[in-house]
């Protein structure tokens, strides 16, 4: 999967307004035996549930050891994953809303995200790791748009 389209998928997750679960028992057991480390490394504060771990592994991909790096891909390829994102935020191709989600969540990713590298998608993949720590205006605006 391109870096792009993988800004997508993450982006997608994101935003969508009822936020998606994690693939099957079997991808997600494995996920989290590759990434034991990673995950309390990165994502201690992280809650379980509706792929929000995957996403703070994803957010975190320059820290993640190979076997880790493996199970992430696996996850955000999969059928069901993808299956569960909405096919119109799938279609975006330019990401317009970028500026005021950006705007809207600017605390919650100083507040939440410092630590995460730039680029593609990585910040989004943090937020939606902790979107149940959320502000009302990031969690608003990301709802807004995910309609």
């Amino acid at each position: 999967m391109r870096s792009s389209d993988m800004r997508h998928v993450f982006a997608a997750g994101f935003l969508a307004a009822t936020f998606i679960g994690l693939p099957g028992t079997a991808q997600a057991k494995n996920l989290m035996a590759a990434c034991a480390a990673e995950i309390a490394a990165n994502c201690s504060g992280v809650s379980k549930g509706r792929g929000r771990i995957s996403a703070c592994l994803y957010a975190h991909g320059d820290r993640l050891s190979g076997a880790c790096k493996t199970e992430v891909t696996k996850v955000s390829e999969s059928r069901l994953f993808r299956r569960n994102i909405p096919t119109g935020v799938l279609s975006v191709q330019r990401l317009e809303f970028e500026a005021g989600l950006r705007n809207a969540c600017a605390s919650d990713t100083d507040k939440l995200c410092s630590g995460v590298k730039t680029g593609n998608g990585r910040i989004l993949a943090c937020l939606y790791s902790r979107s149940n720590r959320l502000s009302k205006t990031c969690s608003s605006e990301a709802k807004m748009i995910g309609k």
